[in-house]
């Protein structure tokens, strides 16, 4: 699970643009990295220049994945925050605070991902088996950390569609030995009754405690319900959307149609066909067991403390 490292900002908006980045602490880091590159960046010699070229990133970022709360949090905490800091200081110590912020962003994360390895890790019993949806960063680290430990369990694996990013957890279980199961999103009731419990990512996280993740989680969250099976997600606090405590939604992205449907001209009177391509759904608070999380397993409704602890301690040095 290691980070691509860049060489530019283009490199990184390219990525996204591909979606190549491999779970919401992914896009975070990308995030990081780029404000990183502008810091250093020696041809912008004044302060409007650099948070010019800092803002219009975070633009094009956000525009790609607005969902992502990593990188609301990352422009948050590196570029905003070091505005309101540094106030008329030298431009070199204002690119070098974004420098030092954007590793503490990117180390934290590190940080966070191995502690809910490990209180996931500790969740995950011998003989059970889980089931999932999509990819992320954090749901992994649950099952190598388990795995490491020497448990032995079983991983039920969703197709993810359509871009199938469940497709990386299967490989990554595969090279670890760890025995999975592959089903179509549609065949998630059909299956239900073979898992202990339900696991997956988190890509926002409102103040109510409810999750947006890659669509079909609500789905797999109802049927756990429905069968009585947790659902646990798996998530860093710095997933935590911080508009939804003024009111704001999570925006909720949508991708182009002909992502699902290659021509829809294909189809006579085409005109009455609507393509509704959501990428990302709403799991209500009710529907989570608990978030998984570096502070530990917390109760959905309990994220807007945990992220004041977070900001509390994101300065200070591990």
């Amino acid at each position: 699970m290691d980070l691509p490292k860049f060489s530019s900002v283009e490199d990184i908006l390219e990525d996204v643009r591909a979606m190549r980045p491999r779970g919401g602490s992914a896009f975070g880091y990308c995030a990081a990295m780029a404000y990183r590159l502008i810091a250093e960046n020696k041809s912008l010699m004044a302060l409007d220049a650099l948070f010019a070229e800092l803002e219009q990133v975070s633009k094009e970022l956000l525009s790609e994945k607005p969902t992502m709360a990593t990188i609301h949090n990352a422009k948050s905490l590196i570029v905003d925050n070091t505005r309101s800091l540094v106030g008329d200081a030298e431009l070199d110590y204002v690119k070098s605070c974004i420098i030092k912020r954007a590793d503490l962003f990117i180390h934290r994360s590190a940080i966070a991902l191995d502690k809910i390895g490990e209180f996931g890790g500790n969740l995950i019993q011998d003989g059970e088996t889980i089931m999932i949806h999509s990819y992320s960063r954090s749901l992994m680290s649950c099952f190598a950390h388990a795995h490491k430990s020497g448990k032995s369990f079983a991983v039920i694996c969703t197709d993810s569609q359509p871009t199938k990013e469940s497709r990386w957890a299967i490989q990554d279980l595969s090279d670890w030995g760890i025995e999975t199961t592959f089903v179509l999103d549609s065949a998630m009731a059909m299956i239900m009754p073979e898992a202990d419990w339900c696991l997956t990512g988190a890509d926002s996280i409102g103040i109510t405690g409810s999750v947006a993740n890659k669509i079909g989680t609500y789905q797999l969250a109802l049927l756990a319900q429905k069968h009585a099976k947790p659902l646990y997600i798996a998530t860093e606090i710095m997933k935590f959307q911080t508009d939804t405590i003024e009111g704001h939604p999570i925006l909720l992205e949508h991708r182009p149609p002909n992502e699902i449907l290659d021509n829809i001209s294909e189809f006579e009177g085409s005109d009455l066909v609507k393509v509704v391509h959501q990428f990302f759904d709403l799991t209500p608070a009710d529907c989570v067991r608990g978030l998984i999380t570096e502070q530990g397993i917390i109760s959905p409704e309990t994220i807007g403390t945990s992220w004041n602890k977070f900001v509390s301690m994101f300065d200070s040095v591990s």
